[in-house]
Order: structure tokens, then C-alpha cells, then sequence
């Protein structure tokens, strides 16, 4: 480590130290140095919520909490979580990296944690298997890997609470999720992507549906509270509850995704064993199929609520506008409207978003805003009306 430099760093309460490359490799048009010890400071917006998030899990359970981090890199979210949230009585992190364990150790003694967080050097998911009896398990697992969750996905089920129990999970291989490498996607999640103007919600429920299914080889339920698609990722934190029954219940909310590259009909169809047609029931042209993939809600009015008063108690504005407007469209519709696409197809100049909702309202239909794009809306109204909307609006 004598070739790296300390750099201290501040989030939320925490200062905390990283390694950064020598000033010296660090000159114009030459490739930034791989750090020993990864620490993402772009993601700074996933650990916010995760904080106000799993402080709502606590707040609603009423429940002390056992929290389980097992890629922790430097262990900035782990130090969040026990300085931040109330309530929390173990933390649990773990590197497979020395150069992280040695570093996330250091942080952890920094703020006098140890009786509080214990830290581990082993593979994540040797790790989480010596954790799996019973007498172990913990009430939150958050599993934040740089590219795909899947493959921690059996063991972190494995040392989660089968009831009341929170798996937070980050996937950034936003390629095959959003269709981009479809076999890729495929292989993973075990399901195929959409290339749609709405992909970025494929992909969470994509990746909501490989987790529904790997829990329900343990008679485990999951439910969706909050879902976010952030820059270069996705973001699903999921409650679990136990029994067969339960189970049955979360897996029929799994089903196929019919989408019209013509006339941008889509709809969520429910049930594996579906047999699904080859033709758009409103234009006739030929349609694309996606799935298996979620088909229920991806957002809890409740959850996310508690999770945006947590926010505004930090008066944290980044993520009050982001949790804002998922609170606005938890119960909106599946899938979103993106204006800019639409017009480009029509060869219209876009008008204000605004105007279109307005005018959709007016005709009695739901209509929202999306998180997932700045210039798109969320309704229940037919794809006619949107478009009629649209010029109405110019």
C-alpha cells in the first residue's frame, strides 16, 4: 500500500479512509489507476436511502435490528447504518479483499464500533453460509456488488429472517437488464429484457422476479417496498414472509410482458403457464415478448413513506425529491411513457410534460410522473389518448 495515498472522506455522520492512486499517476489523458480498496462515491444517493430505508424497516417492525453486509468494501455503509439508524444492535461486514478488511477494520476502530460491528475477511458467500443456522439470522441483508446480486442470492436468503426479515439488493449490469446483451440477461435472471423506452423498469422487475424465485425454493415470500432506478443502477429492498401459502402468492405475481414496437401497447400478464398470442390486439402488428419478470407493484405507500420522512428529518434534498416522486406513482401503473420517444416518432416538437398530464386528467384518467425519466408519465389511459394528448399540447 506505500505506492497509495490516504484520503480521508466524509458521508452522513462518517469520516472514513480510502486508499487513492499517487497524485503523480493521475496526469492528463492517462487511465485512472485501479484503487486497492473500492469506494464509490457516485453511489453516495444508493447509501442515503439505504440508511432512511432500513431506519423505516426498524421504525415499522418496532424490532431491533441484526444487519449483515457481506461485500462491504471500505465499510462505509455498514458505519452508516450503526451511527445512523437507532435501534440496530449487531453489524455484521465482510470483504474478501485483505486490503478492505484491513481498511474497513481501521474505519470501524476510528469510530470506537467494535462492540457494535464485527468484521470479516472470507468469500461473501462462504461467509453467509457459516451464518445460515437458525439461531443466526439476521433481520436485514443488503448485498451491493459491483455487476449482478445473483450470485448471492441463495445464501443471503439462507441467513435471512423468513419473516419480517429485509433483503436490499443493487444490480448495475444494466446492459443485459435493459436488453442490451439479451443472453446475458437471460442466463442471470431467467428472464428476457425488453429494449423499450421503459426498460429501466423491466429491469427492476426483472431482477425482482429472479429473487421472488430463488426465495421461493425456501417457502420464502418476498414483497417489493421500494424500487429505484438511479443512474448507472437499480436499487429493490424486499420484505420476506414465510409459508407455502404466502409463497404461491408472491410467485403468481410473476408473469410475461406483451410490448407493440408499433403502436407502444404494452401489458403485464400474470402467470407463468400463460399462453400468449403473436399479434398487438390493437394495431395487429407482430409483438415482443419479456419475462418471466414481476407483475405486481414494485413500491409500499407505507414503506416509502416512512422512508421520506426519514429523509426530510436529514433534510436531505437529493433523496426527498427522488422518494417524492416514487411516493407520487406507487400506485400508478405498470410502465412509463417517455414524451421525447414518442414525438421523435411523430415527428412532433415534445411539449411540457405538464400540459399532457393536465389534459389527461381532465378526461378523468390517472396520471403521474416516474422517477425513472425526467420527461415521462405514468397512466392508465389507452395509448390513443396519450397521443392525442400530446398534440393537444403543442
Amino acid at each position: 500500500m506505500e505506492n497509495y495515498r490516504i484520503t480521508i472522506h466524509h458521508e452522513g455522520k462518517v469520516d472514513f479512509y480510502t486508499y487513492s492512486p499517487p497524485i503523480e499517476k493521475l496526469g492528463a489523458g492517462r487511465p485512472l489507476p485501479k484503487a486497492p480498496v473500492f469506494y464509490n462515491p457516485a453511489m453516495k444517493l444508493n447509501r442515503d436511502i439505504a440508511v432512511y430505508a432500513v431506519r423505516a424497516h426498524q421504525q415499522l417492525t418496532g424490532r431491533n435490528l441484526k444487519i449483515c453486509e457481506p461485500l462491504t468494501g471500505c465499510g462505509i455503509r455498514g458505519i452508516r447504518f450503526a451511527l445512523e439508524i437507532e435501534g440496530v444492535d449487531e453489524i455484521v461486514i465482510n470483504d474478501l479483499s485483505p486490503d478492505a478488511f484491513n481498511v474497513a477494520k481501521r474505519n470501524v476502530e476510528m469510530h470506537n464500533l467494535q462492540g457494535k460491528i464485527q468484521v470479516f475477511n472470507k468469500d461473501a458467500n462462504l461467509f453467509l453460509a457459516e451464518n445460515a443456522a437458525y439461531g443466526k439470522r439476521f433481520d436485514v441483508v443488503d448485498i451491493d456488488p459491483f455487476g449482478s446480486p445473483v450470485t448471492f442470492l441463495d445464501s443471503a436468503l439462507s441467513v435471512l429472517r423468513k419473516n419480517e426479515g429485509l433483503l436490499c439488493l443493487t444490480a448495475t449490469d444494466m446492459a443485459p437488464l435493459c436488453g442490451v446483451h439479451r443472453d446475458a440477461c437471460l442466463r442471470k435472471y431467467g428472464g428476457v429484457p425488453l429494449r423499450t423506452m421503459y426498460c429501466h423498469e423491466v429491469a427492476v422487475r426483472l431482477l425482482i422476479s429472479c429473487a421472488v424465485l430463488s426465495a421461493a425454493k425456501r417457502e420464502i415470500a418476498l414483497t417489493p417496498l421500494l424500487s429505484h432506478s438511479t443512474d448507472h443502477y437499480i436499487r429493490t429492498y424486499l420484505k420476506t414472509s414465510s409459508g407455502a401459502e404466502n409463497t404461491n402468492e408472491s410467485v403468481e405475481q410473476l408473469g410475461y410482458l406483451i410490448h407493440c414496437p408499433h403502436c407502444h401497447f404494452r401489458q403485464l400478464k400474470p402467470g407463468i403457464a400463460r399462453t400468449l398470442t403473436g399479434k398487438c390486439p390493437l394495431c395487429g402488428g407482430d409483438i415482443l415478448i419479456g419475462g418471466p419478470l414481476w407483475c405486481g407493484k414494485i413500491q409500499s405507500r407505507e414503506f416509502v413513506s416512512q422512508t421520506l420522512e426519514n429523509a426530510k428529518k436529514e433534510g436531505d434534498k437529493k433523496s426527498i425529491k427522488l422518494l417524492s416522486t416514487i411516493l407520487e406513482e406507487s400506485d400508478s401503473p405498470a410502465t412509463y411513457y417517455d414524451l421525447h420517444l414518442i414525438c421523435d416518432q411523430l415527428n412532433l416538437p415534445c411539449p411540457k410534460l405538464d400540459k399532457v398530464m393536465i389534459r389527461l386528467k381532465e378526461r378523468g384518467y390517472l396520471v403521474t410522473r416516474t422517477h425513472f425519466k425526467n420527461n415521462a408519465l405514468k397512466t392508465n389511459a389507452p395509448i390513443s389518448e396519450i397521443l392525442r394528448a400530446i398534440r393537444e399540447a403543442q
